[in-house]
């Protein structure tokens, strides 16, 4: 394997896992007051741009081809995201309005309150739709294929590594996303490239934050307010 290839699964299948897990800690500490949510927007933003940038490097030096696209394809896995983005938004409506009835404490962080929030939250939402799906669904699960000698295999464990670099928002919302995850690899077997996957997991994203800044609103949590710690 190409030493860029060994150092991608290692960073996004162990490290940022990992290191997500850790910082999960701040996030349950009540005392501890949450980022600013512009700020954290702006950051995330950035972040996700650069680890974004070092999939395609990886995937440039591995020969691995993020952009293929078959058109013969693409009806079906159309038709296998839409239904995976509506059965993705029926099943989290009610935890969502659930979390922010709740004060659960990381809500604060994913519900944008303004315009400029809203509009950084697009681009957070088109960042880690793309670059996510470049990296996990793409670049960690080609990488892993020949070395797991299953192309099933290797979904399931980007899958877990994906739900754990979520695992800031709770246990039970890691296990969620990892579901999501195998759903996203559907889209892409089905649709045989990403980019509807990338579309269906922008549109989720957008989705989430926008419904959680309409609740938060409309059951007046604000940021002032002493949040819950997340179960």
């Amino acid at each position: 394997m190409h030493p860029v290839g060994a150092i991608h699964l290692v960073f996004f299948g162990l490290a940022i896992p990992i290191l997500v897990v850790l910082a999960r800690r701040k996030f349950r500490d009540a005392k501890r007051p949450l980022p600013d949510r512009l700020k954290h927007f702006q950051s995330t933003a950035f972040q996700l741009a650069l680890l974004t940038v070092f999939s395609l490097v990886v995937a440039k030096a591995t020969w691995i081809d993020v952009f293929a696209f078959d058109a013969a394809r693409l009806p079906v896995g159309l038709a296998v995201g839409a239904a995976l983005y509506a059965l993705a938004v029926l099943y989290m409506r009610p935890r969502w309005r659930l979390a922010v009835e709740k004060r659960v404490r990381v809500v604060h962080l994913f519900m944008p309150a303004n315009a400029t929030e809203r509009a950084w939250w697009l681009l957070v939402s088109v960042l880690a739709g793309v670059g996510e799906e470049i990296t996990w669904r793409g670049v960690q699960t080609q990488l892993l294929v020949p070395i797991t000698g299953s192309y099933l295999l290797a979904a399931i464990l980007c899958a877990i590594s994906f739900g754990l670099a979520h695992f800031v928002q709770g246990w039970r919302s890691a296990a969620v996303i990892g579901v999501f995850a195998l759903g996203f690899q559907a889209v892409v077997a089905a649709s045989g490239c990403l980019y509807v996957a990338m579309l269906v997991h922008v549109a989720y994203d957008v989705t989430a934050g926008l419904a959680y800044g309409r609740l938060g609103r409309e059951l007046g949590y604000q940021p002032a307010d002493p949040p819950a710690a997340a179960p």
